[in-house]
C-alpha cells in the first residue's frame, strides 16, 4: 500500500481505536433490540505524513447502524 498523500509505503495497517471508560465508547454505535453496541473500529496510518488512509471495521456490517450522536446511553 502507498499513501496517496505523500508516496510512503510506511504504513502501519490495522491499527484499532481505542477504548475508554473516561471518555466513553468509541466506534461505530448499532442497535440491538433494545440495548446499543458499538463495534471496533480499525485504521491504516502513514508513518510519514501521518494521514489515516483507510478507516474500517472487521464485524458483521448488516446491523441497524445509529445515525444520533453522543455516548451509548444517548440514542
Amino acid at each position: 500500500m502507498k499513501c496517496p498523500y505523500c508516496g510512503s509505503e510506511r504504513i502501519e495497517q490495522g491499527v484499532a481505536w481505542g477504548k475508554s471508560a473516561e471518555s466513553g465508547n468509541v466506534g461505530l454505535k448499532y442497535r440491538a433490540g433494545i440495548l446499543m453496541g458499538v463495534v471496533q473500529v480499525y485504521s491504516d496510518l502513514c508513518l510519514d505524513c501521518k494521514s489515516i488512509l483507510r478507516t474500517y471495521i472487521k464485524s458483521d456490517t448488516d446491523k441497524a447502524w445509529s445515525h444520533n450522536p453522543g455516548s451509548l446511553g444517548s440514542d
